[in-house]
């Protein structure tokens, strides 16, 4: 896939430099309004904020390049596992490292909600991860975990990751910045001789946040496509993606639906929410312009595209997205050529997997749950009675009753 690879490192290239102007462009014409170089013509202002925003933008691409994938990770409040604690899981993430040749096997991490739900993050050794929800690992059978995996894999791989940290990050810097100038806009209209400039203020906060949305979503839904694509390679088994994708698309609320959503976007919020594999805060069925907007391509065409492939290799995807997304192509014939791209059959599991007893999603809830709490360094006290009290860190208490038996634990600093 070394042309994909290619191809995203120069539409990255060109997206930052286009963004790096903009932005530059954006802290020079705030400094011009909020200055008097609309009357004075000296534009010391204008050459202030310019600097201010060049030294900004300087200090988010040193901070994300050290930092964000803490940040994104720390936002969903994401634990790192061990690999006895989910054997499954960790072996899923080696066999795909190993499939897409990464040259390393990411961190992984586990995210305590609900909605079924993955992401991945960073491109090296050092900060790429995959994190996935407990809800995930508790409805999914190893071969799609397997796609959803390799599909996470792919973004690290063919550097969409990078992308998406600096549009990210950046996406959250102008919007943080418009939304001060909109706050302060009440206090400082009244200012002497000010109105031309603070209209220009005023347009640029409303505006700005917009254009880059835009300019990040023009490339990002693609790669959705793209990464689903790659994984097909990885697993050789693309049915194992669309019936993940399915279960996640159509997951059902087994407790409070609006506390569940309520939750996501307090945990995920915008700019969190476009690294997941699927987004629930974007409508499956949208106009044109919540479409526009929207970070993520359809996952029913998505479905559509996996399920009707007659081999998994990236030729057969990119002929099929053609039936059913587009006629343009998702990648050039010509590149294709270029790539020398051999088809790969379907290779379907020796053994169907089905849900049984040992292996029912309350087992594999119950699996991740105690993972995750693991991780985040809850005391396990096991009383006489088999009885399993899981005492979270915060809980500062010296002895606590079981609640089957009404033993008294005493509990250890």
């Amino acid at each position: 896939m070394w042309f994909i690879i290619e191809q995203n490192k120069r539409k990255t290239a060109i997206f930052l430099v286009i963004l790096t102007l903009f932005f530059l462009f954006f802290g020079t014409a705030l400094g011009f309004s909020f200055s008097s170089d609309l009357y004075d013509r000296t534009y010391y202002g204008s050459f202030m904020g310019f600097l201010i925003s060049l030294i900004c933008f300087i200090g988010i691409i040193i901070y994300t390049k050290f930092n964000a994938s803490k940040f994104f990770l720390n936002q969903v409040g994401a634990a790192p596992i061990k690999k006895e604690d989910l054997p499954i899981l960790y072996n899923v993430v080696e066999e795909m490292s190993i499939s897409a040749s990464l040259g390393f096997i990411p961190k992984i991490y586990i995210i305590n909600s609900e909605i079924p739900n993955a992401f991945s993050i960073g491109i090296n050794e050092k900060n790429a991860a995959v994190a996935v929800t407990v809800g995930l690992l508790s409805i999914l059978n190893r071969d799609e975990l397997q796609g959803v995996i390799a599909h996470e894999i792919a973004h690290i791989k063919n550097l969409d990751s990078l992308y998406l940290m600096y549009a990210g990050v950046i996406f959250g810097v102008v919007v943080c910045v418009s939304d001060a100038i909109l706050r302060g806009f009440a206090r400082s209209r009244n200012r002497k001789g000010g109105g031309a400039a603070l209209l220009i203020a005023l347009i640029l906060a409303l505006i700005s946040p917009i254009l880059v949305k835009l300019l990040y979503l023009t490339i990002s839904r693609k790669r959705e496509y793209l990464a689903d694509a790659c994984a097909c390679g990885y697993t050789r088994y693309p049915t194992g993606l669309a019936s993940a994708l399915n279960k996640i698309s159509n997951f059902s609320y087994s407790g409070n639906k609006n506390t569940v959503i309520k939750d996501e976007k307090m945990n995920s919020g915008k700019i969190v929410s476009c690294l997941y594999i699927h987004n629930f805060l974007q409508k499956e069925k949208s106009n044109f312009f919540e479409e526009l907007f929207s970070t993520h391509p359809s996952t029913s065409k998505r479905i559509q595209i996996l399920k009707q492939m007659g081999a998994s290799d990236i030729g057969e995807y990119n002929k099929v997205y053609r039936a059913v997304v587009s006629d343009k192509a998702l990648i050039n014939d010509k590149n294709l050529i270029k790539m020398n791209i051999q088809s790969i059959p379907i290779i379907k599991p020796l053994i169907e997997q089905t849900t049984d007893a040992k292996d029912s999603r309350i087992n594999r809830q119950r699996k991740a749950k105690d993972s995750f709490k693991k991780a985040m360094n809850y005391k396990v006290i096991h009383c006489d009675c088999d009885a399993k009290l899981k005492i979270p860190p915060e809980l500062q208490i010296s002895e606590i009753t079981c609640p089957s038996c009404n033993k008294v634990h005493k509990i250890l600093a």
